[in-house]
């Protein structure tokens, strides 16, 4: 099932517009003939076109009002337009109409929800001639279900194209492809930036969910949804780089190398994939996580800890690659961070930081494959007042969402000394700029103990998260942190808070636990992908 599927059995198709309800390919066809032809919208929909007339399309322009998309093309965003001569047309915002004469242009309107709206903004504009993609193309396979014609299903094509890919593309050998949780972030950043300083020689590809994202010089970025420019790249890529499983489509070829950095550092609290119960309610993830053990080469862990749970989690028995986790590099460049943060939020060098990271809760209505969050009661005021107490100075508190959740605080109203930094890019910067760290069953906790920071435990749903959410690899009552199951406990334990005691302890668990993190793994890393490119 395509988006017009989908568009379609939710409805979207049935309009009070008579003029639009009948409209077929064909009257675009006839109209579009010596007239300028205008595309509004570069989304999912807007594929339809390109897949109907492949290099026979013809455009004038590209409008979307998504400022995510301005600026660039529409074979950028839109897969079915990849490969495609004439689909290297810039995507502008909706003033490109008044560039054309409005009795002179037919306008394809690809939106599923807003086509009447825009209908009527194009009509105040003085353009009559306009259709709707939607209403077209269901009217055409109504007519093809008629006639017991069939259509292609999306992961079908997805599929297909891999293997053409395949098949026809050859691999290229400098070529290192990388995928990260968020945009430009985690161990693959640090590892890109690794390499960048030791080699100049590279095609360095980064699938991002914002083209806006910045990226260092010698950094070529893809939008991740455009399933066919991400299957082209991934299939000619020499190595992978990747924090999650590979797409269920792509097929890894024979001289393509596999590393699987994970999305966390050398210890993480929660049990994960093929070693979770709670995997185990979503067999098509249990399926693809087994499917991506197979594929992996090289797992990079930073711990006995992390060897091991690994190994569990991913299923996967083949080479190890103890280096460290490059993300928590960053920890060791703590001035250099503080300076990049404070200057970002615009805070006074002389101020002081604590980062709230509470991790999300599953969702009661719709289950264990969707996140919420949750149990965000920490009294911000009590926290600043006995942080200045305990430790001296002015404090600020960056409030830092899991990223599955991250524009939940947004409109909470809060005090000037809270900062919602839930969007910001690096985690891992916010955590080496910040002096103290307050989580509840985040494994952010880990990278704060990495350099002796003080964290804080603030768990008021411990019970119900134990017997509801995640089984923990660790029992949380035997971590090495203050734990607190109220706001009056987390005050208690700020206010007794001992360095010395703290240190011993957290010391104790890392060497228990075979932590090995001295700012080096993304160096290591790098060293070995040059190598093995060096050595084909």
């Amino acid at each position: 099932m395509d988006v017009i599927d989908t568009a379609v059995e939710q409805g979207l198709h049935i309009t009070s517009r008579s003029d639009l309800s009948r409209q077929t390919w064909e009257d675009f066809e006839r109209e579009a003939l010596g007239n300028s032809v205008i595309l509004a919208g570069a989304g999912a929909c807007a594929g339809c076109y390109f897949e109907r007339y492949g290099n026979s399309v013809m455009l004038d322009g590209v409008v979307d009002n998504s400022s995510q998309k301005q600026g660039f093309y529409a074979d950028d965003f839109i897969p079915e337009a990849f490969g495609i001569e004439r689909s290297k047309i810039k995507i502008d915002d909706f003033s490109l109409f008044d560039s054309y004469k409005a009795d002179q242009t037919v306008v394809l309107i690809a939106s599923t929800n807003y086509y009447e709206k825009i209908a009527e903004d194009l009509e105040k504009k003085g353009i009559s001639k306009f259709f709707v993609l939607l209403i077209m193309e269901a009217n055409r396979r109504a007519i093809m279900a008629e006639k017991n014609v069939g259509t292609v299903s999306s992961s079908i094509s997805k599929v297909k194209f891999a293997k053409e890919c395949c098949e026809k593309e050859q691999i290229g050998k400098k070529k290192v492809f990388f995928k990260a949780y968020a945009d430009y972030a985690d161990h693959g950043k640090y590892i890109t930036e690794a390499l960048l300083k030791i080699r100049n020689d590279l095609d360095i590809v980064w699938a991002v969910n914002d083209l806006r994202t910045e990226v260092p010089r010698g950094v070529r970025k893809i939008y991740e949804k455009n399933w066919k420019r991400l299957i082209y790249e991934m299939e000619t890529s020499r190595i992978w780089v990747l924090d999650l499983a590979a797409p269920e489509y792509i097929k890894k070829r024979a001289g393509q190398i596999y590393l699987q950095t994970k999305h966390w550092a050398s210890i993480t609290l929660k049990k994960f994939y093929l070693d979770a119960d709670t995997f185990k309610c979503v067999p098509e993830k249990l399926e693809l996580w087994k499917k991506d053990g197979q594929m992996i080469d090289h797992i990079i862990t930073g711990s006995d800890f992390d060897t091991e749970s690994c190994r569990r989690g991913f299923g996967f028995y083949g080479e190890v690659l103890k280096y460290g986790s490059p993300r928590s590099d960053a920890l060791f460049n703590e001035q250099i961070n503080r300076e990049k943060v404070y200057q970002y939020f615009h805070l006074g060098r002389d101020k002081k930081t604590v980062i709230y990271a509470p991790t999300y809760r599953f969702d009661r209505r719709k289950g264990k494959g969707f996140h919420e969050s949750r149990n965000i009661s920490l009294d911000f005021q009590m926290v600043k007042r006995s942080l200045e107490k305990r430790f001296g100075g002015e404090w600020y508190i960056f409030m830092r969402l899991h990223p599955s959740v991250a524009t939940d605080f947004e409109k909470e109203e809060k005090p000037e000394y809270v900062i919602d930094a839930s969007l910001y890019g690096d985690s891992q910067e916010l955590v080496s700029a910040a002096d103290v760290m307050i989580s509840d069953y985040s494994s952010i906790i880990f990278e704060s103990s990495f350099v002796k920071k003080p964290v804080f435990l603030f768990a008021t749903d411990l019970r119900e998260y134990l017997a509801n959410e995640y089984d923990l690899l660790i029992p949380y009552k035997s971590l090495p942190f203050p734990i607190a199951e109220s706001n009056a406990e987390l005050e208690q334990c700020i206010r007794e808070f001992d360095t010395e005691t703290y240190m011993s302890r957290v010391q104790g668990f890392l060497d228990h636990y075979g932590v090995q993190e001295d700012g080096h793994a993304s160096e290591r890393t790098a060293e070995f992908i040059s190598g093995w490119i060096s050595a084909e």
